[in-house]
């Protein structure tokens, strides 16, 4: 009878402790290497609540010239702030595969601002192929 009972006991600390995580919840936005490559404008609304995390995946090819800007533009600094950027290699062992640059970014207080990001050749001084805009709202 200890036995199960210690088992159901460690079974469901082990249940709680692999559910919990930082208590902020999360919002992603993607957007396809198709769809950078294929369109010059792209736009995404989001609104999110203050404390939470927004997750923005772009396509993107670091095997070409063209990168993404790694600090993205913010209009309002006080309603959300930038707290990591990598590129993240496609899960492939071909030779050019597309990636993922993967921006992060926390809200700070309600209000509203923009995440701008272009992506252009990082040869000459060439004007961006795509440029990438969040419309965050922050309630």
């Amino acid at each position: 009878m200890k036995v199960r009972l210690l088992a159901s006991t460690a079974a469901l600390l082990l249940l709680v402790g692999c559910s919990g995580g930082n208590g902020a919840a999360a919002k992603n936005v993607e957007v396809s290497i198709d769809d950078v490559l294929n369109q010059s404008a792209i736009s995404r609304d989001v609104t999110l609540a203050a404390g939470e995390t927004l997750k923005v995946s772009l396509g993107a090819n670091h095997s070409t010239p063209y990168r993404w800007t790694p600090d993205p533009k913010i209009a309002d600094t006080t309603v959300l702030k930038q707290t990591g950027h990598e590129y993240i290699h496609a899960d492939t062992d071909r030779v050019g595969a597309p990636g993922t640059e993967v921006w992060m970014f926390t809200t700070l207080r309600p209000g509203k601002t923009t995440i701008v990001a272009s992506y252009g050749s990082i040869v000459g001084d060439a004007a961006p192929t795509c440029v990438f805009t969040a419309n965050v709202t922050v309630q």
